[in-house]
């Protein structure tokens, strides 16, 4: 396994946001992306495919701060979304498409994508949905598995906050989180195990490339996972996110939660991870009702809202972002609270559109490129 912790600079942030490719006129996804990036993509390797090619993915160079993250990925909606309109296609953000079918769209057609229809079929061609994947570097591959089993306590907080996939296929599925049942479809996806060393992880991947489960670790599909190469933990749990100052928010909490924890990990001060069980009932409640639900406090075993809960990593977070940078980034969570999540905004744009799932996806298509 190749191993390149302690190559970056301690924190350093990569941001990757997968975006829709939907008509102009219709706004149902179009499998568009070779004609659309496909020049783009040989000239800027920040731009790439997908399964699915009414999907481009950007992602960001390393860089140190949250502040340089949110305004490259500001930078890459505004060159997808130029790109796109100038083929008739438009770009939106958000964790499902609101009414496209998944039957409809187009398959990349790369070795990689191909063999996993093959191997996977009906799990993985059902896979239209879209998220937000945070990198945060590590120092040492130690500190990186300490980090990732305390922080995946917290992953039900991070999916409240960006509950953003309430419709599928056209119909309000009653969940803030659709894009997280969708892929529970998938194998080697949820939440991670917790690893008493990183020893045990590489024993694991190797193990199942040895019989065959699996190429690599980036088959792996939990939650969070340690990616090696990069030298970096992936928080894979967020849904796409519309509004750009969202991904700026859980930028900086991530960042700021992930330095928290490693500071916690040097002076000996980590507790024993959570169950997994109940992490996960965490989780199905931040599914159903996003930022409306009630969490449960796993070191009190206590309910409580989850703004409250959201409101106490951020108050853990911010020494952290301070020293980071990022408490600009950071402070805009309470916006973002009193707003609701991007799930309860879709549904506040749907009523506006007299229940009209087409003027979901137009509000969509505005508040993706808004201010760009």
């Amino acid at each position: 396994m190749d191993v390149n912790y302690g190559s970056s600079a301690p924190f350093t942030l990569g941001v990757e946001e997968e975006l829709q490719l939907v008509n102009v006129e219709s706004l149902e996804l179009t499998s568009r992306y070779a004609e659309v990036f496909g020049e783009a993509a040989r000239h800027d390797d920040r731009i790439k495919e997908e399964l699915l090619q009414s999907t481009v993915e950007v992602a960001t160079k390393p860089v140190r701060t949250a502040g340089e993250a949110i305004a490259e990925a500001g930078e890459l909606r505004r060159r997808a979304h130029e790109y796109a309109e100038g083929h008739g296609v438009r770009v939106l953000s958000a964790g499902t498409h609101p009414f496209s079918r998944y039957e409809h769209q187009d398959v990349t057609e790369k070795q990689r994508y191909v063999d996993l229809v093959e191997e996977l079929a009906w799990a993985v061609e059902r896979q239209l949905i879209f998220g937000l994947h945070v990198h945060v570097g590590l120092e040492t591959a130690e500190q990186a598995i300490a980090v990732a089993n305390a922080l995946r306590t917290w992953l039900p907080e991070l999916l409240a906050v960006s509950a953003n996939s309430p419709f599928w296929h056209g119909r309000d599925t009653g969940l803030s989180s659709t894009r997280s049942k969708v892929f529970d479809a998938m194998p080697r996806s949820g939440l991670p195990p917790a690893f008493e060393s990183f020893d045990e992880f590489e024993q694991l991947v190797d193990r199942g490339v040895r019989t065959g489960s699996f190429a690599d670790y980036t088959f792996i599909w939990w939650d969070l996972r340690p990616h090696p190469r990069l030298g970096t933990i992936e928080v894979r749990i967020c849904d796409g996110q519309t509004r750009l100052e969202n991904v700026a928010v859980l930028v900086a909490l991530v960042q700021s939660l992930a330095a928290t924890l490693a500071e916690r990990h040097g002076r000996g001060e980590l507790t024993a991870p959570q169950p997994a069980t109940l992490i996960a009932e965490n989780k199905w409640r931040a599914v159903r009702y996003g930022l409306d639900a009630d969490l449960v406090d796993l070191e009190r075993d206590e309910e409580r809202p989850a703004r409250d809960a959201v409101r106490a990593l951020h108050e853990l977070a911010r020494p952290a972002a301070q020293r980071l940078g990022c408490g600009d980034e950071l402070d805009l969570l309470e916006p973002l609270l009193e707003r609701g999540d991007g799930a309860s905004e879709q549904r506040r744009a749907a009523d506006e559109a007299g229940g009209s799932l087409l003027g979901v996806a137009m509000w969509l298509c505005e508040h993706t490129t808004k201010g760009l």
